[in-house]
C-alpha cells in the first residue's frame, strides 16, 4: 500500500478510516491546533494510524514525537507562526489539552466527511 498522510488531506487515512481529516497544504496554527486535537483524542483512545493506514498503538512517546514534527513541519514549510506553533505545543504536552482558544481554530480545519446513502 502507498503511504499515506495520516491526518491531512481527504485521502488520508483518518479520512478513510474516521471521516475527518485537517485541511490540507501549509501548517499554520490553526492546522497544528487541529492535529493536536486528533493526536490527544488517539492517546485517549489508545491508538492512531500508521502511513499505510494499518491500527497501530498511541503511546505518549509518538503523541510526543508526532506532536513536536508539526513544529519541524511549519519550519521545513517556511511558516511564519511556527514560534506560535512551538508555543501550542509545549502547552499541549504539559497539560494534555488544547487552550479555548486553539479548539476554535481546531474546529475551522478539522473537515467531516458527509456520506450520502
Amino acid at each position: 500500500m502507498e503511504k499515506r498522510s495520516i491526518y491531512s488531506g481527504v485521502q488520508s487515512c483518518y479520512a478513510l478510516a474516521e471521516g475527518v481529516y485537517v485541511e490540507g497544504g501549509r501548517m499554520d496554527l490553526a492546522k497544528a491546533a487541529a492535529h493536536l486535537y486528533l493526536h490527544m483524542r488517539d492517546l485517549e483512545r489508545g491508538y492512531t494510524y500508521d502511513h499505510e493506514c494499518k491500527r497501530i498503538k498511541m503511546t505518549p512517546e509518538l503523541f510526543e514525537a508526532r506532536s513536536k514534527f508539526l513544529v519541524k513541519l511549519c519550519r521545513e514549510q517556511g511558516g511564519s507562526d511556527c514560534d506560535e506553533i512551538e508555543r501550542l505545543v509545549d502547552y499541549v504536552l504539559k497539560r494534555f489539552e488544547l487552550p479555548q482558544w486553539a479548539l476554535e481554530l481546531a474546529n475551522k480545519k478539522i473537515v467531516k466527511i458527509s456520506r450520502l446513502f
